[in-house]
């Protein structure tokens, strides 16, 4: 296995172009990171591709955030464990390169991130914090930051109706947030506890809302159909109520729908098999029976989290492939199927660059945007942290 550096030792090689922001989210042009081509930055299966960075047009920053709260020590054995993974080769000569743009910082622990229909980036922070890119924050009421738990996902659909799941004193639900303020609550009742909350929300075939939880570290759950833990539910984001859709999870961290509606997820596994799968109804994870049974499966764990599939038309090569960060791992993935749904190849870019990366989205102009999550406590914040990224070609 390897063992990881310091981030400031991992980034000697980048040059800062330009003006920093000032602060934590003083105002100003953009911080644009130009790093020279070189081993462990990217590797492929299918193609290579080398993260370098250069200056998009400035975005603006957001506010930032409270200290964040340390959570306790991870135990050994748990999914989430710093730690490294494979050594990757060096890059191809002549790689297509990327740019990384800095359009937020001073963040503490941005979860998941989404689209409005107007475009905007709208994203979540544990501790309870809402936020429309370039707007003032708001407080959802009723979130409680416990351990893994707080504020954690987001959907927004092509209404521009707003939906969270968060851990409230009591349990995990999911909401939808309505203009006056209120909440309309559509499920509640998810145990909840300081790991394996799941949280992850995506929108699915037929318009369905889809909400992932996690077992509540109480593994027994997960095969328990009468819990709705363990699952993944699905949800009428109308009128509220939800269905299993599939269960014997441990703790699924990404869901993502393609275009022809296959809904793909990212589990973690205990010290072992972490997982990608293309969830049906009525699929069984097979947790806590088996693990690493996935279409796709990691051990060492590299913490799979945030997915989403590329369906925008800025950097062609990528389309149809399953985006998808790690935590543990540090880096951005995707993934490419064959016609009967196996994949055929892995390509792994920004390895180490920015730390733990908690949630990829793809922007309606077919930039990816990352958001990192160094301030959990369980990484190692460096300046500006937590930040988004947008990832564009060079």
């Amino acid at each position: 296995m390897r063992h990881r550096g310091s981030r400031s030792a991992r980034l000697r090689g980048v040059v800062l172009v330009g003006a920093l922001l000032a602060g934590a989210c003083g105002q100003g042009p953009d911080e644009v990171l130009t790093r020279a081509a070189g081993p462990g930055q990217a590797s492929s299966t299918t193609s290579s591709t080398a993260p370098t960075t250069t200056m998009p047009p400035p975005a603006p920053t957001a506010t930032p955030s409270a200290s964040p709260t340390t959570e306790p020590a991870v135990t050994p054995g748990t999914d989430d464990a710093p730690g490294g993974g494979t050594p990757s080769p060096p890059e191809a000569p002549g790689a297509r390169s990327l740019k990384v743009t800095e359009v937020a910082r001073g963040l503490d622990t941005v979860w998941a991130m989404a689209f409005d229909p107007d475009g905007r980036l709208w994203f979540t922070e544990r501790g309870g914090r809402l936020t429309r890119l370039g707007e003032p924050a708001r407080n959802v009421a009723g979130v409680v930051e416990s351990g893994e738990g707080g504020l954690m996902g987001l959907e927004i659909d092509g209404r521009g109706r707003v939906f969270v799941m968060y851990t409230s004193a009591t349990d995990n639900r999911v909401v939808r947030l309505e203009p006056d303020g209120s909440q309309t609550v559509l499920v509640d009742g998810i145990a909840r506890a300081a790991i394996h909350n799941g949280g992850r929300l995506s929108f699915g075939p037929q318009g369905s809302l889809y909400a992932a939880t996690g077992d509540a570290a109480t593994p027994e759950l997960a095969q328990d159909q009468a819990s709705r833990n363990g699952k993944v539910l699905r949800i009428d984001p109308d009128g509220g109520g939800a269905e299993v859709f599939t269960s014997g999870h441990r703790n699924v961290q990404g869901l993502c729908a393609d275009a022809d509606g296959r809904l793909r997820a990212t589990e973690h596994g205990p010290d072992r098999g972490d997982e990608v799968n293309t969830l049906t109804a009525g699929f069984n994870g097979g947790w806590p029976g088996s693990v690493g049974t996935g279409i796709q499966n990691y051990t060492p764990t590299i913490a799979p989290a945030g997915c989403a599939v590329y369906t925008g038309g800025l950097i062609s090569s990528w389309q149809g492939s399953m985006l998808f960060v790690t935590l543990k791992g540090q880096d951005l993935r995707r993934l490419t199927f064959g016609v009967g749904g196996s994949v055929t190849g892995e390509e792994v870019l920004f390895d180490g660059d920015f730390g733990r990366l908690r949630d990829v989205a793809v922007a309606p102009d077919g930039s990816v945007y990352l958001a990192t999550s160094n301030r959990d406590g369980r990484g190692s914040p460096a300046g500006g942290d937590d930040r988004i990224l947008r990832v564009a070609p060079g």
